[in-house]
């Protein structure tokens, strides 16, 4: 019979299980991501527009697209996809940093739910 030291220190020598990859048919744009990242990636896009969950999402069920506020944000998240890979195509996010890449929707919502205005010329 093991001892519960042997048993703990069996569990302490066994490496760690990679965190889970967000595969379900109803995350449509935030792909390939760890479970961690995937909700890192949701609070930063909350803390961007200065919004709750229930912005975008139907409260109790993320996954409906009954709100037309989620529409939106997909297509704004095609939009900031397609700038950086078009225009930073080699960014490597650091530790930490979004992985949507260098344009984020910080980048021009700034905290508001409204992209915040250019400066005038």
């Amino acid at each position: 019979m093991k001892s519960i030291a042997s048993i703990m220190l069996a569990a302490l020598l066994q490496p760690p299980s990679p965190p889970a990859i967000v595969d379900t048919p109803t995350v449509k744009m935030l792909t390939g991501l760890t479970v961690p990242e995937f909700e890192a990636e949701m609070q930063r896009m909350t803390q961007a527009l200065g919004a709750s969950c229930g912005t975008c999402h139907v409260r109790g069920s993320f996954a409906s697209d009954a709100n037309p506020r989620k529409a939106v944000a997909l297509r704004m998240l095609e939009m900031t996809k397609a700038i950086n890979r078009q225009f930073f195509p080699d960014y490597k996010a650091e530790e930490g940093a979004s992985r949507l890449g260098r344009v984020t929707c910080f980048t021009c919502h700034q905290g508001e739910l409204h992209p915040k205005a250019p400066p005038p010329l």
